[in-house]
């Protein structure tokens, strides 16, 4: 197979990797101009690498890179200046890994494409470059990138709603007496609160891309630790998502101000809860609105015929208690010396 490395920032889609998004199933989360717009005027620089068996696009990885910065610096790393960490994550996407291969590549294939994709990013960010992070590894895909000389740790788990119910209420009364009472409370109240208005929809033209980015921000501040550092999302991203007819927004509003929003990448089967974000109520925000959202998306969901919902990592015992199920996931650190 060839591999080619791409920073969407700089090099023009590549031949077939929307058919090859759209035949594999994959959300807007990987669409080609999604990804450079998260990186756009970014700390956290991107390489794709996309893998081809002849005219036939076989695979990808989607990753970014990142260099020394101070707290809240902007500055982008500079390869073979300085030291460099490439994180095989796509900004937006929580729930696994960010490699793709077509269903008739093996595992063992995948292993060695992956062991090509770390020599490649090697040569090309240079002596700088100290190591590769998988962040979010399933277990049946750990053999692939696992090996002598690696770190293995845990990783916070992803979590999924399988949709067995044929409607909302069905889901409600699933879940736990104390959760199906407060749940049921909480919906009631934010519908009873004067002048608070919830919209629902795709290609948001009424959103202010440049609003969800400052939101998004504070909210994703409050969540990055030294282990985890998160990029903001860019007023570009928000853009790109707002002109596009398989991203839903559900945002609440008081007036002109916006207090809360949530992303859903849509899917038929499998469609995945992305960014959440919320004035905090001392900010001028109202408490619970991270619980009414999950029946607006359940409702969604169900209506659609899905057949699960992918909710991210995070909030383990919140989700566990509305009927979502745990998949837990490794990161995996490879040194330099162990690469390729």
């Amino acid at each position: 197979m060839q591999l080619e490395l791409l920073d969407p920032c700089r090099d023009a889609q590549p031949p077939g990797w929307e058919a090859f998004r759209q035949a594999e199933g994959l959300s807007a989360i990987w669409a080609y101009d999604v990804i450079a717009a998260s990186s756009r005027g970014s700390w956290a620089r991107p390489l794709l690498a996309v893998f081809r068996d002849g005219p036939r696009l076989a695979g990808v990885v989607g990753a970014v890179y990142v260099g020394l910065r101070t707290p809240n610096s902007g500055r982008v790393p500079r390869p073979r200046r300085e030291p460099l960490l490439l994180d095989v994550r796509l900004p937006g996407h929580s729930n696994g890994p960010t490699w793709h291969f077509a269903g008739d590549v093996p595992p063992e294939r995948r292993r060695a494409l992956l062991r090509e994709f770390e020599r490649a990013a090697r040569r090309h960010l240079g002596w700088g470059l100290a190591g590769v992070l998988y962040r979010m590894v399933t277990e049946p895909e750990l053999p692939q990138v696992a090996r002598r000389g690696c770190v293995v740790r845990d990783s916070p788990g992803s979590m999924y709603l399988p949709v067995r119910w044929d409607s909302v209420e069905g889901w409600i009364t699933s879940l736990s007496k104390n959760r199906r009472k407060s749940l049921r409370r909480q919906i009631r109240q934010i519908a009873e609160i004067p002048g608070l208005v919830v919209r629902d929809g795709t290609a948001r033209g009424d959103l202010d891309a440049v609003e969800l980015a400052e939101l998004n921000r504070r909210h994703t501040d409050r969540l990055a630790s030294r282990l985890d550092p998160r990029a903001p999302l860019p007023a570009a991203y928000f853009h790109e998502l707002l002109r596009r007819d398989d991203v839903r927004l559900i945002s609440y509003h008081e007036g002109e101000r916006l207090l809360a929003f949530s992303v859903v990448y849509e899917h038929p089967d499998t469609p995945v809860s992305g960014p959440w974000a919320a004035l905090r109520p001392e900010e001028g925000g109202r408490q619970d609105l991270y619980f009414d959202v999950y029946p607006r998306i359940v409702r969604w969901a169900v209506e659609k015929g899905a057949e699960r919902v992918l909710f991210g990592r995070g909030r383990v015992d919140i989700k566990r208690s509305l009927g979502m199920a745990h998949v837990p996931l490794r990161f995996v650190v490879v040194p330099r010396w162990a690469m390729g």
